[in-house]
């Protein structure tokens, strides 16, 4: 069985006349329209007759003028005329309903809405980019030169002895009597102290 045969054609070209075979007033506004939006090339037609003589043949099935899918799509959209689309939905198994004009007008009124939030919070980006790019960078402070700084371990009065032979120890270990270790290796299970610089070697448990 074909999928197209002539009973199939016939009921195509019968939607296409309905959705534009029009009175001559209308005709020019649909020719004027496909002009004014780009669809057609007013430098390869010659005046508005030829236009006119195009748009008759678009219509006949024996011309090799036709229109594209986006200028049939374009007119039903700018003139209201859906009978071809109707057609298309009613011959692939579709039920149409049109949308009633209040839900439609809801459903624009929230995508602007979110559009308006979305501007807003970009708009509200690039004013904080701007506003940094245009505040001065803080001066360096004096002791933050290389070199000019000291490196700060702990307060003398935490120091265990007089300085000696230095190694790093674990202040403050709640585990003296789990574990060992022999300097300068310091006390792996220590969690809760804090480094400072002893100045004895370790050797036995952590002793904290």
């Amino acid at each position: 069985m074909p999928w197209i045969d002539e009973t199939w054609l016939q009921d195509a070209l019968a939607a296409l006349k309905a959705t534009c075979d029009v009175d001559a007033h209308t005709r020019n506004a649909m020719i004027q329209f496909l002009l004014d939006n780009g669809f057609w090339d007013q430098e390869k037609l010659k005046d508005w007759t030829s236009a006119v003589a195009k748009f008759n043949s678009c219509l006949n099935p024996n011309k090799a003028e036709f229109f594209k899918i986006g200028e049939l799509w374009a007119l039903m959209r700018r003139f209201g005329r859906h009978q071809l689309f109707l057609a298309m939905a009613a011959d692939l198994g579709y039920e149409v309903r049109p949308i009633p004009t209040e839900h439609r007008r809801q459903e624009l009124m929230q995508q602007l809405l979110d559009l308006q939030v979305q501007c807003a919070a970009a708009t509200e980006r690039v004013a904080s980019q701007l506003e940094r790019l245009n505040t001065p960078a803080p001066e360096p402070r004096p002791g933050a030169v290389h070199g000019q700084g000291r490196a700060q371990f702990s307060s003398p009065n935490e120091w265990s002895a007089p300085a000696r032979a230095n190694a790093v120890v674990m202040v403050g270990c709640p585990y003296p009597s789990r574990h060992t270790v022999r300097w300068p290796r310091t006390c792996a299970q220590c969690d809760r102290g804090r480094w400072i610089l002893a100045s004895r070697p370790i050797d036995g448990a952590c002793g904290w």
